[in-house]
């Protein structure tokens, strides 16, 4: 928490309704994108902006940037568990990683068949995967084969958590294949 005015407290940062209802959002929904708060909250964006910055100057909040993508998380959430997040608020990024939590290690051709998206996406995908140490990949020859190179329980425990922010059935599967 940052002392001093105007950040005194904890309980001064969250003296208003709006901003009280935007932490709590930003809890539910770690990760999540501005344009997705403003969606989610309906609010205007000036409006939104101002009260995340104060909220992220309080200490509540932290702010990633990802290129032109600002995504926002409780301050407590460790290092390691924001980029595994941020990663699954997006549908193919989240689709490949589910892929690979449920089948160890795939090639590059088994990802474009079980995704549904085309051999170069793939490819974009598996890169930015691979520079953000999610993903590592093996040579066999003339073969490739992608596997997930952080710990497969944490990644469990953020699908579970925010299971219902995703919105997609693969992974409910997941969920219910892992709690089986």
């Amino acid at each position: 928490m940052v002392s001093g005015p105007p950040y005194e407290s904890e309980h001064k940062v969250l003296a208003l309704v709006v901003r009280k209802k935007i932490f709590s959002l930003v809890i539910r929904y770690a990760g999540c994108h501005f344009r997705e708060l403003e969606r989610i909250s309906k609010l205007a964006p000036s409006t939104l902006s101002y009260h995340l910055h104060y909220l992220v100057k309080g200490g509540l909040l932290s702010e990633i940037r990802e290129g032109n993508t600002r995504r926002y998380f409780p301050q407590v959430f460790k290092h390691e568990n924001k980029k595994i997040l941020s990663l699954l608020r997006q549908e193919s990024m989240r689709k490949i990683l589910l892929v690979l939590l449920i089948n160890d290690s795939c090639q590059h051709q088994e990802l474009c068949e079980r995704v549904h998206v085309s051999p170069s996406t793939i490819s974009w995908h598996l890169k930015k995967l691979e520079e953000s140490h999610v993903v590592t990949c093996s040579k066999e020859g003339r073969t490739t084969r992608y596997s997930l190179s952080i710990d497969k329980e944490e990644l469990v425990k953020l699908i579970i958590t925010y299971q219902e922010t995703f919105l997609d059935t693969l992974v409910d599967r997941v969920v219910e294949m892992w709690e089986a």
